[in-house]
């Protein structure tokens, strides 16, 4: 009998709750992925992932107070098995090697989310690279 792998788990970091409807939206029509939170701001990142102990996590770089790189630096420090993947939705010449110092596993733009987005969490979990 074939045995099916566990959804991988996703927490949502961002201040817009249009866009984390959107991508929650998108991942629940993918049997892949299973979002188990959203948080708003850094604190509530933390504590959800503590609580949560998702495998990957979506971080907005442009959040209010603790940006997306601290973010990042404070979610592996608490879950260093988490994945972590920075969006933006603007292009930045540094925000790759920027996350990437901060210990996130990749970068998308969100404009570019819509074909990408689960396929990114599944190699991310899996910890091959994004791009």
């Amino acid at each position: 009998m074939e045995r099916t792998a566990q959804p991988i788990r996703v927490l949502l970091v961002d201040d817009e709750p249009m866009f984390v409807e959107a991508v929650r939206a998108l991942l629940e029509a993918d049997s892949r992925v299973r979002v188990v939170g959203a948080a708003g701001n850094g604190a509530e990142a933390v504590e959800l992932a503590g609580a949560e102990h998702p495998d990957v996590a979506l971080v907005d770089l442009a959040m209010p107070g603790m940006d997306g790189y601290e973010i990042t630096r404070r979610l592996l420090a608490e879950t260093p098995a988490l994945r972590v993947i920075a969006v933006s939705g603007l292009a930045q010449a540094d925000a790759e090697p920027a996350t990437a110092a901060a210990g996130a596993s990749g970068f998308l733009l969100k404009g570019a989310l819509h074909g990408e987005i689960a396929d990114a969490i599944v190699a991310a979990a899996a910890g091959l690279p994004l791009n």
